[in-house]
């Protein structure tokens, strides 16, 4: 029984911490303070009561629509913070706890990237580049399993593959394949899980894009002028390597 009240607290926290990242996600594009002002509808401004703000019970209570001025609140909120629940409760079974609070940092950065490039097609340097150097702290402190080293490297190969990779391609056609933020991107995924996991996100996330990409544009039947962002791929093949590492690795070397 306490067990299942402990998972309970934990189902409930993790709730609780991925309606925060969605704040962080909405605030990072509107350049608005985290801390102030209260939260607030998006489209009326109308500053929200506390019941208003129950993690995922209140989206689905009001089905999906401001109590206020009736207009549709954005599915990500709720699909943000069950991500968060999923990840989190992975974390805890899957990761050794030395390692589990920079993981957790490194998690939480890349669900907010989820969400602000899936709404606006931006990724914010204050949940990737920025974040390099806490990583290589965490390696010197051995809360990561790399050395400051691997990390440092991890993220300069991050960056520079794509960025070699985006040149290339505007050599070519004149056009951009691959965003600053991408780039931002895969050199903090880098600095946390090393040259190797950077490698195998940038794969793991390419596969999950061409499936998904391919998959949606059948659905919708549009062909031409379709944008589908890369970083949320990108974060999910980091976040699934993250985790599952040790079996990732195996496969491959199989």
């Amino acid at each position: 029984m306490l067990t299942h009240a402990i998972l309970l607290l934990i189902i409930l926290l993790l709730l609780c911490w991925g309606s925060f990242l969605n704040v962080v996600a909405h605030r990072l594009i509107t350049n608005e303070s985290i801390i102030t002002p209260r939260s607030h509808c998006p489209h009326c401004k109308t500053t929200l009561a506390w019941y208003d703000l129950i993690p995922l019970i209140s989206w689905l209570a009001l089905r999906g629509r401001c109590r206020y001025c009736k207009e549709s609140i954005s599915p990500l909120y709720p699909i943000i913070e069950l991500l968060t629940v999923l990840v989190g409760l992975l974390l805890f079974i899957q990761v050794p706890a030395v390692y589990a609070c920079a993981y957790f940092i490194f998690f939480s950065a890349l669900i907010v990237s989820i969400r602000t490039d899936l709404e606006h097609m931006l990724l914010s340097q204050y949940m990737n580049i920025y974040l390099i150097p806490l990583n290589i702290f965490f390696c010197a402190m051995h809360m990561l399993p790399i050395t400051p080293y691997e990390s440092i490297v991890g993220a300069l190969c991050g960056y520079s593959f794509l960025y070699l990779l985006s040149y290339i391609f505007r050599i070519l056609t004149g056009k951009e394949c691959i965003g600053d933020g991408d780039r931002d991107l895969l050199a903090y995924i880098g600095s946390c899980i090393g040259i190797i996991g950077c490698w195998l996100s940038l794969t793991i996330g390419s596969l999950l894009g061409t499936f998904i990409g391919i998959t949606y544009l059948l659905w919708t039947g549009q062909t031409q002028g379709t944008r589908i962002p890369f970083g949320p791929f990108l974060a999910a093949g980091a976040i699934i390597y993250a985790l599952f590492q040790d079996q990732i690795i195996s496969y491959f070397l199989l």
